[in-house]
């Protein structure tokens, strides 16, 4: 897993992750992936809101991965203080995609508001 296109603009951050099948195998996924963020006090536990604007909000649909391609998803999330308190700072993103029980952890860093983390689904290309 990684990174494929990050930019930041009013106040927020959207990231589009790349997954590459790394298996001899096809496999399906469907659905949002779980995220979580890794502060000095440790995980966030964020409860992940699903799609809600537009850059994030398409319908899910079954995503076939062969061997050695990818699927992608796109992540938003705010990073300035807002009334519920300051922006926090994280040193590791955990992901989970669906239908899975065991994460990814990447090493990143950033500031954000765990009320405002938002998913779009997983999908074969890149969003825009």
């Amino acid at each position: 897993m990684q990174v494929s296109s990050q930019q930041g603009a009013a106040g927020s951050i959207a990231t589009v992750w790349r997954v590459e099948n790394r298996a001899s195998s096809a496999c399906r996924s469907f659905g949002y992936p779980g995220m979580d963020f890794h502060t000095a006090d440790g995980w966030l536990d964020v409860q992940v809101q699903r799609g809600g604007v537009a850059i994030v909000n398409d319908a899910p649909s079954s995503v076939l991965v062969q061997p050695g391609t990818s699927l992608y998803f796109m992540s938003l999330w705010g990073d300035v203080d807002t009334d519920a308190g300051p922006c926090k700072r994280f040193d590791r993103v955990k992901v989970t995609l669906p239908d899975n029980f065991t994460s990814a952890r990447l090493a990143a860093s950033g500031c954000l508001d765990p009320d405002l983390v938002r998913v779009g689904p997983v999908r074969a290309t890149p969003p825009a």
